[in-house]
């Protein structure tokens, strides 16, 4: 006989009591491979059973049937615990979780002989409370009402600004991006039976570039502006794109000084300002960034934090897709055009490589084919 529990409809176990009458129950049971116990019980409940097909609940199981947690107050304890901390940020593991049951035991009067904290116990636990593993996200998260504060909020700062003394060719809206040239997701389907999953490495999956993406509110393009690892101060142009390097290939306050007086030089006279549209990041809200941006009769509108996804026109439109389809070229460079050096070691692609990626996507309208002036 089978020891795993099934689970059998209200209209199913009527059934085998009105069968089991007038037979031998031993031999009844043996034949159709049921618990004898269980059998017993059902002719017991017969009335209840009754009563519920004729309620119309024959196919529902009893509420509150199936085995009980032993310990309920504990764990509802526990749970406060692991909520507590998550408010705050703090990290919880398997092995936190257990520790604290079993000193939180001692206070419910409960042994050691009787609680084990056990992985048993714990994967139950977790799967009770609704409750697994998991990675921290990267992108910053709000809840829908601080959402929707936020985005009236930033309508009403929006409404307020005199838009009549910015030129359209005057504003742009700018988004920071990077891309890794290694190996993408170490993740890759394959055959459930394999205990080995071999993706290759290229040796190089550290290696990156920053590329910073605009557009101007005339429906222009923007060049985009490119990031590399390296120690040259100036702007140079590879084949059409402004390509500039810094110490980490990050795109630093530095970095951001020379894109903002080369996008928008100080030949603002007059009434003419210009007017930045950007996310909250480091660089953009240091003081020293605000005054450069003073001194040269540049306003900014700044995204706050958690609200770029819903409001920052670049990061919505153009990244993604540029780093979609920037991750396909690499890809394929990686399976069919990646060489070794001397050494046996992969080469990583070289900057004219990835300056040609950046050109051929942003000369097919991917990205800027659907941004026309309003």
């Amino acid at each position: 006989m089978s020891t795993k529990r099934k689970s059998y409809s209200v209209e199913y176990k009527k059934g085998i009591v009105e069968d089991s009458r007038g037979v031998n129950l031993v031999a009844f049971c043996k034949e159709k491979m049921l618990d004898l116990r269980m059998v017993r019980k059902l002719r017991a409940d017969l009335d209840y059973l009754c009563q519920l097909v004729d309620q119309g609940n024959e196919k529902n199981r009893r509420v509150g049937s199936g085995r009980q947690p032993l310990f309920s107050e504990l764990e509802a304890c526990i749970w406060e615990w692991i909520a507590g901390r998550r408010t705050m940020a703090f990290v919880v593991r398997r092995a936190d979780i257990q520790k604290f049951a079993l000193e939180t035991a001692i206070e419910f009067d409960i042994s050691t002989e009787e609680f084990k904290a056990s992985s048993h116990w714990l994967d139950n636990f977790l799967k009770r409370y609704e409750l697994s593993l998991r990675r921290s996200t990267t992108l910053f998260k709000l809840e829908d009402n601080e959402v929707v504060k936020r985005a009236l909020a930033f309508k009403l700062f929006v409404d307020g600004i005199d838009f009549s003394k910015y030129q359209l060719s005057n504003m742009i809206a700018m988004d920071e991006t990077a891309v890794f040239l290694g190996q993408g997701a170490q993740t890759t389907v394959h055959h459930k039976a394999s205990s080995s999953i071999y993706v290759p490495s290229t040796g190089y999956d550290s290696a990156r570039v920053t590329c910073i993406l605009a557009i101007r509110l005339d429906g222009k393009k923007v060049s985009p502006f490119l990031i590399t690892k390296g120690k040259k101060d100036q702007i140079q142009r590879v084949s059409g794109i402004y390509v500039i390097e810094s110490e980490n290939a990050w795109c630093t306050q530095a970095v951001v000084r020379k894109w903002v007086g080369f996008m928008l030089p100080p030949l603002l006279r007059g009434k003419n300002r210009g007017l930045l549209v950007w996310d909250s990041a480091g660089t953009h809200r240091a003081k020293d960034m605000k005054n450069f941006l003073a001194e040269r009769k540049i306003d900014q509108i700044m995204i706050s934090a958690g609200m770029t996804g819903y409001l920052q026109a670049p990061d919505i439109a153009i990244n993604k897709p540029f780093k979609d389809h920037l991750r396909m070229e690499i890809n394929e460079y990686i399976e069919n055009r990646m060489v070794r050096n001397h050494r046996g070691n992969f080469v990583k692609p070289g900057l004219q490589e990835v300056v040609n990626w950046v050109n051929s996507m942003t000369d097919s309208h991917i990205f800027f084919g659907n941004l026309v002036p309003v």
